[in-house]
């Protein structure tokens, strides 16, 4: 199985993991699986530009690159599906992340929701524009879901733009961002955009034409996809037509449903042993709601369930323990629970 910048990303989070998490605790967070611990461990280990990065990631692959990792002798087993690099595997991922770095712009966790929403936006958008530009309207949609074409005719008839202006808007902000891209090719998006008399190559097209692997090229067009995001959430004002373009797309706190349940309660003043009784679940279930809470709110005040004195505590005892185990982390501070001490990490890891 030829997948060498994939198991190059495999083993720059077991890397980073220094085998404190299984070896599926990676595939939860390529997957962007919304659990608790995946969310948590992906803020902590600093892990979180990869989150939903390969949504479709099998168990099966997953254990398939393992195998051929372990076999190279790039990675050793420390516990069951615990595993470290060796120093030939941190060479080796040294080397072939000098070939295929990793986008610096690559978001997963900020940006997961919208991406795939603004792309299909956008070429469409792009489409409709570059036609009633030279005056053709008997074209196939590039894209056929009926609330991205809903979404389109109000965007044309609401955004403020005059319909002759967005298309030189759009040329102006895209190309700015495009120009702005450090360590990805601009084609990577470009080549997949349908306009007049021209269509949009497919992933798999593009990548050949570029001459890269499917994997990188996947994380590259991702890259450039969370650098257009990201332009538009920083500088509104230089980017609005980007920025209205996913004006109404998710929250800026992204919460689990159950998650959304609970803040919403919390910010009515209830406490936790409140909520869990009327919510009818564990108080640590509604602990696991805070602490997801903590790591998506910058704002998010944990002093009301830790004291300050404790935080500083805890932290200092972060920086000796050796791992960011919990269990070692309560050794050094045994007068606060694993809740307080998950709560400080959340912290921790956001401000990394």
């Amino acid at each position: 199985m030829q997948r060498p910048y994939l198991k190059s990303v495999i083993m720059y989070c077991v890397n980073e993991l220094q085998g404190q998490r299984t070896i599926y605790s990676i595939l939860h967070l390529l997957n962007g699986k919304k659990s608790s611990q995946t969310i948590q461990d992906a803020h902590l280990f600093q892990l979180t530009p990869f989150f939903r990065t390969f949504g479709n990631l099998s168990r099966g692959v997953l254990d398939h690159l393992g195998e051929e990792i372990l076999n190279s002798s790039w990675m050793t087993a420390i516990d069951e599906k615990h595993y470290i690099l060796t120093a030939e595997g941190k060479k080796e991922l040294e080397r072939s992340l000098l070939e295929c770095p990793i986008p610096s712009s690559l978001n997963g966790w900020l940006y997961h929701s919208t991406s795939e929403l603004f792309w299909e936006r956008i070429t469409l958008l792009i489409q409709v524009i570059s036609h009633l530009n030279n005056n053709n309207v008997k074209y196939l949609p590039i894209q056929r879901k009926r609330y991205i074409h809903e979404w389109l005719k109000d965007f044309l008839g609401t955004s403020g733009f005059a319909r002759d202006e967005v298309g030189v808007m759009l040329y102006r902000e895209l190309g700015q961002c495009l120009e702005d891209l450090n360590d990805i090719d601009p084609a990577v998006l470009t080549l997949r955009l349908t306009g007049y008399n021209r269509i949009g190559l497919t992933a798999v097209q593009a990548s050949e034409q570029l001459g890269i692997s499917p994997d990188y090229y996947h994380h590259q067009f991702l890259g450039a996809i969370h650098h257009i995001l990201a332009s538009g959430r920083e500088n509104s004002a230089e980017y609005p037509l980007i920025t209205k373009i996913v004006s109404d797309a998710g929250n800026k706190v992204q919460l689990t449903l159950s998650a959304q349940k609970t803040y919403t309660m919390l910010q009515q003043g209830l406490d936790l042993d409140d909520i869990a009784k009327m919510r009818r679940l564990k108080k640590s279930t509604i602990e696991d709601h805070i602490v997801e809470v903590a790591l998506n709110d910058s704002g998010f005040n944990i002093t009301r369930y830790v004291s300050e004195e404790k935080q500083k505590l805890i932290l200092h005892a972060a920086n000796r323990a050796d791992s960011m185990q919990l269990k070692q982390i309560r050794q050094i501070v045994p007068e606060s629970d694993y809740f307080e001490i998950r709560l400080v990490m959340a912290k921790l890891g956001e401000g990394q």
